[in-house]
């Protein structure tokens, strides 16, 4: 399971996506405050990384006992793991301290509890999310995509992990490593990361039935990252549910600006037009989802992984040649390519693609890819 939780209140699809600037011609849509109670017991930002007595013990001993950077990870990575007794529970998003008390909690617990302990320690931290496929789930009589987030250790504060010589980085996982292996990650920002605890935070709120507590979060979402579209795409089923369809339109045209390739706030925008009867302007932006979708190499890409791991290689095959056509820059098309192609026992035509991957992938994926080269060689 994963844990971070997009709502799809029937089938309203909720998916994180990259953001980038929005349109001017679709104004930022205001907060219905009017319709909603304040919140009362909330969680506040300040609260998420605050360290509780036995935190702060394990921080002074790994202070006086971890006299380089590299130990202190070692140190960090021995205490969150099985043996000293956490564990993964995708159950509720709590802050550092509770995490820590009760030894368990979904990957964006951990990995807020994480950050805490190695903030404290002067370590740095980079947060990642897990480009793997979503998993779905239904709870409460609502749906839920959930996805994943891990974190990296650094040596030190501010600095990328390739770019300290003979340094030792770490990323931290809470799920077991055969269900992550081979997927890419995408680093995101700390505002970001907070915006999604509360994004978890709206979705827990919406199951329980609590609608003044899942807009009073989601308004925090949102102030974290101005920009989050699941943030704003989580309003809009927000205010749908409540039966603000005029206000739910506006905040799914807004998140549609955000949401780049990924058409799931033009879908909740589809299936609102079609309940109000309103086909022709449902017409339009079904178009626009389709277009999006063909055009959209990403697509195709998550296509030919699904095949690949059903072992249909022939189909993944096609399906990654399709995603390359569209966009040739991205070393983990050309990866999928090899992959692909070594399956099917073309080892000349999967040594080619292993190589332009290696020639695309950034420092820090380039040794990799090199390894992976040399062993195809000596196969």
């Amino acid at each position: 399971m994963r844990c971070l939780k997009h709502v799809l209140p029937a089938l309203l699809l909720l998916l994180t996506a990259c953001a980038q600037s929005p349109s001017r011609n679709v104004p930022v849509p205001e907060f219905a405050n009017e319709y909603f109670a304040p919140a009362t017991d909330v969680v506040k930002p300040e609260q998420l990384f605050q360290l509780d007595s036995e935190m702060k013990a394990f921080v002074s001993r790994a202070s006086r006992h971890g006299n380089s950077a590299s130990v202190r990870i070692r140190m960090l990575a021995e205490l969150v793991s099985l043996k000293h007794g956490f564990e993964y529970d995708n159950g509720a998003t709590l802050v550092a301290r509770d995490t820590y008390a009760r030894r368990a909690g979904n990957c964006m617990s951990l990995v807020v509890m994480t950050a805490a302990l190695a903030r404290e320690l002067g370590l740095g931290v980079e947060y990642q999310m897990v480009k793997s496929p979503p998993v779905w789930d239904r709870q409460g009589g609502v749906v839920l995509l959930n996805d994943h987030i891990n974190i990296r250790l650094t040596p030190k504060i501010g600095t990328s992990a390739w770019e300290i010589s003979g340094s030792v980085s770490t990323t931290i996982d809470f799920l077991p490593t055969y269900q992550i292996r081979g997927y890419r990650t995408d680093r995101i920002g700390e505002s970001e990361m907070i915006a999604r605890f509360y994004n978890n935070l709206a979705a827990e709120a919406m199951i329980d039935g609590a609608p003044d507590l899942a807009h009073h979060y989601l308004k925090q979402a949102l102030t974290q990252d101005p920009e989050l579209s699941a943030g704003w795409n989580a309003l809009g089923v927000l205010y749908r549910r409540q039966g603000l369809e005029s206000q739910a339109e506006r905040v799914y045209q807004y998140a549609a600006t955000l949401a780049g390739d990924d058409s799931h706030a033009l879908h909740n925008l589809a299936l609102l037009l079609a309940s109000q009867g309103r086909l022709t302007e449902w017409a339009q932006v079904h178009k626009k989802i389709e277009l999006a979708r063909l055009n959209n190499p990403f697509y195709y890409y998550d296509m030919a992984e699904l095949a690949y791991q059903r072992g249909d290689f022939s189909k993944a095959l096609s399906q990654y040649r399709k995603a390359v056509k569209l966009a040739d820059y991205h070393h983990e098309f050309h990866f999928g390519l090899s992959r692909a192609y070594f399956q099917l026992g073309q080892l000349n035509d999967s040594e080619d693609a292993l190589q332009a991957a290696a020639r695309l992938a950034p420092v820090d994926e380039k040794q990799r890819y090199q390894l992976k080269l040399r062993a195809l060689r000596y196969h």
